[in-house]
């Protein structure tokens, strides 16, 4: 009887270290296994989740009319020509992405940072770029009409004509802009700054 028991407990001991060896080699697996994170199509275009300057989102002249882009990294984005009329990209990431030529009328940018971004011969006519981030974005040719910048960054920025945009006030270029005690705008070291026409609801300038 005692050797029968010897005997159990050997086999029982022997199925306990193959369980253990089982759930180590499950652990590992687990451990080793990459997090999926999916790409996301929005109207036909494929959202490339982290991007870097090697991959990106890549959807010249895509339409994306009221897209909810809220938040998302669009960063090295090429959306050259694309309609992105009253999309929502409210916190959205778009550092050097390329906006060339991209209709972004009554788009919802507050707080997206453009830094870098080719916004060349853009439509940003009454988008919502308040506090935006605009640092070294190149912004030749686009028509901030009626759009709302108030406390945007433009440090570095190039070729900017915001003639009739709407700010808090006037004033003159260089530095951040006292705007009558409401957010400043920096200007930084902004080059070919036009402010002809910029409003506070009425002409300045």
């Amino acid at each position: 009887m005692a050797v029968l028991n010897r005997g159990r407990h050997r086999i029982a001991a022997r199925l306990g270290a193959v369980a253990a060896g089982a759930g180590l080699i499950a652990a590992g697996l687990a451990v080793a296994a990459p997090v999926a994170s999916a790409d996301t199509i929005v109207g036909g275009c494929t959202i490339v989740s982290t991007p870097t300057a090697a991959k990106f989102t890549n959807c010249p002249g895509a339409t994306l009319q009221g897209a909810d882009l809220e938040g998302v990294d669009l960063s090295y984005a090429n959306l050259s020509g694309a309609n992105l009329l009253g999309a929502n990209l409210e916190g959205a990431k778009l550092e050097n992405a390329n906006l060339s030529q991209a209709n972004l009328y009554l788009a919802h940018a507050s707080g997206a940072n453009l830094e870098g971004a080719n916004l060349e011969q853009a439509t940003l006519v009454s988008a919502d770029l308040t506090d935006a981030t605009l640092v070294n974005a190149k912004l030749t040719g686009a028509k901030f009409h009626e759009a709302k910048i108030l406390g945007a960054n433009f440090a570095g920025a190039t070729g900017a004509d915001l003639a009739g945009a709407i700010t808090t006030g006037g004033g003159s270029a260089g530095g951040s802009l006292d705007l009558g005690g409401g957010p400043l705008i920096d200007l930084g070291n902004l080059t070919d700054l036009s402010f002809t026409g910029s409003t506070n609801h009425s002409q300045v300038g």
